[in-house]
């Protein structure tokens, strides 16, 4: 039996979602004004990085810290416990649990990002992905963990694009009371998800060729993802994707239906 969840964990993943989908928009926002020649666009950690110099941004910066953190728990649960598939474990629900175990460590190093930005600090990311792939290549079989990493990247990122085609999104978005907001909604997740899949593809491929050629260096980001496609139409509709994205992760902090064990 599962039941629409109690105490403390839809709080904590509606806050988390919420968190996201500012991050994702902050980092849409900045790509579309470099889309239109000002400045140059960001990942996550330099999206954050931005609000440093804002009114506020300190403050805000720690709100968002708070929310990434409620959404490493909600992920937590979703690993461990995985309370809306009671029905059993096989090989996709093992997936999928590794993937929100992974998804918990990146959002967690974000948060942290987050959190030494509010202090004044530095925030820490160093050379980003580069450092991680380092890390990796230097364990044994380095080179094959590194390249299945990028195959699965790329792989999440035709699923996503997959899901935007078909319309196969989240099915516990419960959608709202009038249907002309509920259609909106999935509009702009499915370009949302389409625009984050094209984001993952060239990512996952120099992620792979980084592990084929024991070059850490090789590896890029969001942010050089994003720099690679100029300035000009594709960068601003690939933006504007991104901020779609925040938009429809903050429609999943108020219409997702969030389940647990009963």
């Amino acid at each position: 039996m599962v039941r629409r969840a109690g105490g403390w964990v839809p709080p904590l993943a509606r806050l988390g979602y919420a968190a996201k989908g500012i991050v994702f928009m902050l980092v849409g926002w900045i790509a579309l004004q470099a889309a239109m020649d000002a400045g140059s666009p960001q990942g996550s950690a330099g999206a954050l990085a931005s609000l440093t110099d804002e009114r506020g941004g300190r403050v805000a910066l720690l709100m968002i810290a708070a929310g990434l953190l409620c959404h490493v728990a909600w992920r937590a649960v979703q690993a461990l416990i995985d309370p809306e598939h009671p029905g059993g474990i096989d090989a996709r629900r093992v997936a999928m649990r590794a993937f929100y175990a992974l998804s918990g460590v990146i959002y967690t190093s974000l948060a942290l990002t987050a959190w030494r930005l509010s202090q004044g600090r530095p925030d820490g990311s160093g050379e980003g992905q580069t450092l991680w792939v380092r890390r990796l290549l230097e364990q044994p079989f380095g080179t094959w963990l590194v390249m299945a990493v990028g195959i699965g990247v790329m792989l999440y990122g035709l699923q996503q694009i997959h899901a935007a085609w078909t319309g196969n999104l989240d099915k516990r978005m419960t959608g709202s009371a009038h249907a002309h907001v509920s259609r909106g909604v999935r509009l702009v997740g499915r370009i949302g998800t389409a625009a984050r899949g094209i984001v993952f593809l060239p990512i996952g491929w120099f992620v792979f060729g980084a592990g084929r050629e024991y070059r850490a260096e090789n590896a890029a980001d969001t942010a050089e993802v994003l720099r690679m496609l100029g300035h000009g139409w594709l960068l601003m509709a690939v933006a504007a994707g991104l901020v779609a994205y925040g938009i429809y992760q903050l429609a999943k902090a108020v219409y997702r239906r969030i389940d647990a064990p009963a």
